[in-house]
């Protein structure tokens, strides 16, 4: 959605305004970046067999 915007807020804001909201998307993006490495490492781990536990 922010990214729809963002030619609008860049043409009609005042530079800092455009600058916060440039810091803004850029930190959303991050941010889901991040929880999707998150859980793709916790699918990982899930998938890796115990190795602590001795076959009887």
């Amino acid at each position: 959605m922010m990214a729809v915007f963002t030619p609008y807020v860049l043409r009609t804001e005042s530079t800092w305004q455009a600058v916060a909201w440039l810091v803004m998307l850029a930190g959303t993006v991050v941010f889901i970046a991040a929880l999707i490495r998150a859980e793709r490492l916790i699918r990982h781990l899930d998938r890796q067999p115990d190795s602590d536990v001795s076959s009887p």
